[in-house]
């Protein structure tokens, strides 16, 4: 993982003009652009491949992106990695309505340990439509000379050659296909990759996968703020208390004077969150606190509710090959895919892109280990977040593919421990942040500042419930 100290946030990928050829991007999604982005920078040309209409306008939910209609955040190791590749994208962001949210400052949490005291705010993301973080990425991207984007194909096979890939077979829209030649591709697909087919079809073995699903679903739905609406607050998490409370919800604000409210809950049956109006606002109102419920039930809903169950998390294992074609990198959900709850894919996604770039400063992709290192690259720069979302969802009881055993219990006992006092105290508090905003790596929540903190403060919290949406249980 790459993690940005917040004093480069001001700085760029700039190019080189190392004159690398043409590289080729599978998938239009945030991946795939700064992915496309990082190869400009030493690429002489680029060529975006997507589904969908490309660009998209950005003026609704793109087809393609499966969970654009619910919540997205753009965690500040994300933000910090985009605007190196993008500049000036961050001032764009701020133009355009999206909110950076201060946490736990402007933040009503309650976690699985209690309510978090509202200290002011170290850490920070964003709170926007996926859309809108969309169209203002890819409107910067296609800015760039070096790239070209073709909307309305679909990639159909990679091109073999004596050591690895010479480029895809790509078939557009009206039917017509092509062989289009690269020195290198990236498969950006997603979830739905069709790369460990296409590795067998290639001779080469297929990639084992490690999947671990606690079931959960989420439904969606965005509000109109109401005008005269006023707290303390910009936005709601309710988290879950596994084993025994399996739901939770979060109301974010978006551009544009709306709300988005996602309800979810893990183990499936009666923890699934309905799509009809009724049944949406009774599960809001089951929630641990009423606060979300108290909030939209005289809200305006502009959308229906739609709802979500691919959650899953996917890894696979394209680092554990003992071959690998020269010329291939695999990257994003294509290559690990996390349970969407905790925000991460976006950020892991920008952070693995600017990596990306700075491994092409250093080595060219012609030398013959160049996909293999940057695919164990990409492993490893997805393992802070693969170890928070699993590490959460092996507390269901419900949970397939892995269970918790004595290393992970006892690291759920200090985590429980260390979440207690980051409700109570600003140090370890600024710390856990740093961690779930894959700022800082999940070992510096042992460092010596924050464990002696986490033993003193560690204790369970006060769970009492706000009155209104208007109050918060505790502020700075």
């Amino acid at each position: 993982m790459l993690f940005l100290p917040r004093s480069r946030a001001n700085g760029h990928a700039e190019g080189t003009d190392m004159g690398y050829g043409h590289a080729v991007v599978a998938g239009g999604s945030i991946a795939g652009m700064a992915a496309a982005q990082a190869l400009a920078s030493t690429f002489d040309t680029v060529t975006l491949l997507e589904r969908d209409d490309y660009p998209h306008p950005g003026d609704a939910p793109r087809r393609g992106v499966p969970q654009a209609r619910h919540t997205h955040v753009l965690l500040e190791g994300g933000q910090l990695a985009l605007e190196q590749l993008f500049p000036g994208l961050d001032d764009d962001l701020r133009q355009a309505g999206a909110h950076w949210v201060g946490q736990p400052e402007h933040l009503l949490m309650l976690n699985a340990r209690g309510w978090c005291t509202r200290f002011p705010a170290q850490n920070h993301f964003y709170s926007l439509s996926r859309e809108l973080l969309d169209h203002l990425v890819c409107q910067r991207l296609i800015a760039n000379s070096k790239v070209k984007t073709i909307g309305g194909c679909t990639v159909t096979g990679l091109l073999p050659d004596a050591t690895g890939v010479r480029g895809v077979r790509v078939t557009h829209a009206d039917g017509s296909a092509e062989e289009l030649e690269a020195d290198l591709v990236v498969d950006a697909t997603g979830r739905n990759t069709h790369i460990p087919q296409w590795l067998k079809q290639l001779g080469y073995p297929a990639p084992a996968e490690t999947r671990i699903d606690a079931s959960l679903a989420y439904a969606s739905r965005r509000y109109r703020i109401p005008g005269d609406f006023d707290a303390d607050w910009t936005a709601l998490y309710l988290l879950a208390q596994p084993p025994e409370h399996h739901r939770m919800g979060a109301l974010f604000p978006l551009e544009g004077n709306r709300w988005i409210v996602s309800l979810g809950g893990a183990g499936g049956g009666r923890h699934r969150p309905p799509t009809d109006e009724a049944g949406f606002l009774e599960f809001a109102r089951s929630l641990r606190s009423p606060v979300i419920y108290d909030a939209i039930r005289q809200a305006e809903p502009l959308s229906e509710i739609s709802g979500y169950q691919r959650t899953a998390n996917c890894r696979r294992h394209y680092e554990k090959l003992r071959r690998w074609p020269q010329r291939l990198i695999v990257l994003g959900d294509a290559a690990c895919a996390f349970n969407p709850i905790y925000g991460q894919g976006m950020t892991v996604a920008a952070q693995t892109a600017f990596a990306l770039h700075h491994a092409l400063r250093d080595s060219s992709p012609n030398q013959p280990r160049f996909a293999r290192d940057i695919q164990r690259m990409v492993a490893r720069g997805g393992d802070a977040a693969w170890l928070i979302a699993t590490g959460e969802d092996l507390r269901y009881p419900t949970t397939t593919g892995a269970s918790a055993g004595p290393v992970t219990k006892l690291t759920h006992r200090w985590l429980d421990r260390v979440t207690s006092a980051a409700n109570r105290d600003p140090v370890v508090n600024a710390a856990f942040f740093a961690v779930t905003g894959l700022l800082a790596k999940p070992a510096s929540l042992f460092r010596p500042a924050v464990a002696w903190r986490a033993l003193r403060f560690g204790q369970p919290t006060q769970t009492s419930i706000p009155a209104s949406p208007t109050t918060s249980p505790a502020s700075h």
